[in-house]
C-alpha cells in the first residue's frame, strides 16, 4: 500500500478535486452542451501566493503499485508517448477495500529502457521527479485547471508520477481528429496562451522549453492540461539555462535561434515560438506524425501552405457552423508571427492572449 511521503502529511483516501485558480464561473464555457464563446473577461490569473490553499498531500508508491494501476503498464492503457517516457491510463484504490473503489488516474513513467526516442537521460531522472513536484506544489501553480494535480509519485525501480486527472487524450492525438470543432480548438488555444502568458510572468517566471502537443493532455471537458515538465527552468526552481545542457525538445517545436547561438538562445520567446507551431498544428490538422507526415518541418509545411492558401485552417474546419474567415486569417497572422525566425519579432504570450480573446467567436456568446 502506498506510504505518506516523508515532509508532507495527510493520506489519499478521498477522490481529489481540481481547485481552480479564480475565474468567475462562466469564463470557461462547457463546450460539451452549449457552443458557446470560449471565454468573456478571463484573468491571466491570480495576483498573489495567498490565493492558493491547497493541503500538500503526496503518496509514495511502489513500483508493483504503478504496474497494478496501469494493469501492468498495459499497451491498451498507454496514451502516448512524452519526451521522457510514456504516459498510461489508471486506476487507483480510494479505499481499504482494494480494486473495488478506484478512481481514474494517469500515469507517466519518466524514463522507460526500451524506449527508443528523444534525448538519452542518464541517471537524471531523479532531480527531474524533484524538480517536477517542487513546481507542481508551488503556491503560485497549484490548482491551476491547465497544470496536472500529482496524487503522487514512485523513485524506485521505476520513476513515475500519478496525475489526479482522467484525460480524454493528447493534444497530439486530437489535433487529426474531426470531432475536435473549431471551438474546442480555439478554446485549447486560448486557454494554452493564458497558461504560457502566467508562467512567463516577470515576477517569477517559467521557462518550458519542451512545449510541444503531445505533453499536453486534454480532459473530459475539453481542458487542456500541461503534464511534462522535464526541461523546466526557473521560478521556484531558482535554476537557469545551463550553458553546458545541450539538450533539445520535441522535433519540429524547436527555436531556430537555438541552431546559432546554443542554449544562450533560450527565453520565453522560445515558448512563443513552440506556441505558434502547436496554434499551426490546431488550425491545419496537421503535426508531426510517423504514420502521416515524414521528413518535412512543421515551419517548413506552414510556409508552404501558407503560399498556397494564404491560411492555415484546414478546409474540413472552415466548413464548421461557427467558423469566421476573419478568425482564419487573424490565427494564421498570429501563428506565423509567433513562428518568426527573429525572436524580437515573435509577440509575447500576454499578447498573444489578449488577441485570441479578439476573435469574433470570444466577443460575443453564440447562445
Amino acid at each position: 500500500m502506498a506510504r505518506r511521503c516523508r515532509n508532507f502529511v495527510g493520506y489519499f483516501y478521498q477522490p481529489c478535486g481540481r481547485k481552480e485558480y479564480p475565474v468567475k464561473e462562466d469564463d470557461f464555457l462547457d463546450l460539451r452542451s452549449k457552443e458557446e464563446c470560449p471565454v468573456k473577461n478571463d484573468p491571466l490569473g491570480p495576483k498573489s501566493n495567498e490565493e492558493f490553499h491547497v493541503e500538500n498531500e503526496l503518496l509514495e508508491f511502489t513500483s508493483e503499485e504503478l504496474s497494478r494501476f496501469t494493469s501492468q503498464f498495459s499497451s491498451k492503457n498507454l496514451i502516448g508517448l512524452t519526451y521522457f517516457g510514456k504516459l498510461y491510463r489508471g486506476k487507483m484504490p480510494i479505499a481499504s477495500d482494494q480494486d473495488k473503489v478506484t478512481k481514474d488516474v494517469t500515469v507517466k513513467i519518466l524514463v522507460d529502457d526500451e524506449r527508443n526516442y528523444g534525448f538519452r537521460i542518464h541517471d537524471d531522472e531523479l532531480p527531474r521527479l524533484e524538480d517536477e513536484l517542487k513546481f507542481l506544489q508551488a503556491p503560485k501553480i497549484r490548482g491551476n485547471p491547465n497544470l496536472v494535480k500529482v496524487v503522487g509519485y514512485c523513485r524506485k525501480e521505476v520513476v513515475g508520477v500519478v496525475y489526479d486527472i482522467n484525460p480524454l487524450d493528447t493534444l497530439h492525438n486530437l489535433i487529426f481528429q474531426d470531432d475536435f470543432n473549431w471551438l474546442r480548438r480555439v478554446k485549447t488555444a486560448l486557454e494554452l496562451a493564458r497558461l504560457l502568458a502566467y508562467l512567463h510572468d516577470r515576477n517569477q517566471s517559467y521557462l518550458i522549453r519542451n512545449f510541444a502537443p503531445s505533453h499536453i493532455v486534454v480532459d473530459q471537458n475539453f481542458t487542456p492540461v500541461l503534464f511534462e515538465f522535464g526541461m523546466l527552468v526557473g521560478g521556484v526552481l531558482g535554476t537557469t539555462v545551463d550553458e553546458s545542457d545541450m539538450r533539445l525538445g520535441p522535433f519540429g517545436y524547436n527555436d531556430p535561434f537555438y541552431a546559432y547561438y546554443g542554449p544562450a538562445a533560450y527565453n520565453v520567446k522560445s515558448d512563443v515560438y513552440a506556441f505558434g507551431i502547436s496554434l499551426y498544428n490546431l488550425l491545419s490538422k496537421r503535426a508531426l506524425d510517423k504514420e502521416k507526415y515524414t521528413g518535412c518541418e512543421i515551419d517548413k509545411w506552414a510556409a508552404n501552405e501558407y503560399k498556397h492558401r494564404r491560411s492555415y485552417v484546414d478546409k474540413s474546419l472552415q466548413d464548421d457552423t461557427y467558423f469566421d474567415r476573419r478568425d482564419g486569417r487573424k490565427l494564421t497572422e498570429l501563428a506565423r508571427q509567433c513562428m518568426d525566425d527573429e525572436q524580437k519579432k515573435r509577440p509575447e504570450m500576454k499578447e498573444v492572449f489578449e488577441r485570441l480573446k479578439g476573435l469574433r467567436c470570444c466577443a460575443a456568446a453564440v447562445l
